[in-house]
């Protein structure tokens, strides 16, 4: 279950004091898009050149049961490198367990030693951070890989604000789809089907800027409704670059920031 909630997950938090609220101008909602590479296309365009390129963090994660009850709360340290590189360390910083997500392949780790290196598309680090540093067509291609369809896309509303929904063309609780807020192009909400006919919902809520693009403050995780995961995130911080080290899955281990 750990395994599987990592796989899906990624960002929340509380934020540096030095945020600065992106330009008026980049605020504005984007043009109606025909197709979800145009969409993709918009958001690019919106932030590619300020977006950041690195981001650490420390995150609060808190596990429930399936009753709803807090079972246990783990720390995670968390080091990003857009687009294609996520590193997380388990509990402290050199504990020795943690995951690796680079260029599309997922690496474990485990007591010091890699337990497990596998295929994967990260949907959430593409959505929410790569999406704005590599080409259109790339993602497109990312996301179809992991069951979006990437054909269809419609205008909804959720949470009081304007989105773009892509994946359906109409409003279905049952296909996957993610959901794109108009106003600022931001990733907000993922559902997906998963095992056992469950229907897994990602949330990013609470965005805040942060030195030209922005953070989710936290992140949800739902399963048929039921809250499995939470992420908050704290120490926030933008590094104009980060040591290469961190995600080499040879040098993982060792590595620190």
């Amino acid at each position: 279950m750990i395994i599987y909630l990592i796989v899906l997950s990624f960002v929340s938090s509380s934020f540096m004091s030095t945020m600065v609220e992106p330009e008026t101008s980049k605020a504005r909602s984007s043009e109606e898009p025909d197709t979800p590479i145009e969409l993709i296309g918009h958001m690019v365009k919106r932030y590619e050149q300020e977006w950041y390129t690195h981001l650490t963090f420390d995150q609060k994660t808190t596990f429930y049961t399936a009753d709803g009850q807090v079972e246990r709360v783990q720390w995670w340290y968390e080091a990003l490198e857009a687009p294609g590189a996520l590193a997380i360390h388990f509990d402290e910083k050199n504990s020795g367990n943690g995951i690796l997500f680079k260029d599309g392949v997922q690496y474990g780790y485990v007591n010091g030693q890699t337990i497990q290196e596998m295929p994967r598309v990260h949907d959430l680090l593409v959505l929410g951070f790569d999406i704005y540093k590599q080409a259109p067509a790339k993602s497109v291609e990312q996301l179809r890989s992991v069951g979006y369809d990437m054909t269809k896309i419609y205008a909804d509303e959720w949470q009081g604000k304007a989105v773009w929904v892509v994946g359906v063309d109409a409003p279905s609780d049952s296909l996957a789809q993610f959901w794109i807020e108009q106003e600022r192009l931001l990733f907000v909400r993922s559902l997906k089907p998963g095992r056992a006919g469950t229907m897994q919902e990602v949330q990013f809520n609470k965005y805040e800027p942060i030195k030209g693009g922005w953070v989710a403050p936290e992140v949800v995780f739902n399963m048929n409704g039921q809250r499995m995961l939470y992420e908050e995130y704290f120490n926030i911080q933008v590094p104009a670059t980060l040591d290469s080290a961190i995600f080499n899955p040879a040098t993982f281990l060792e590595a620190s920031w």
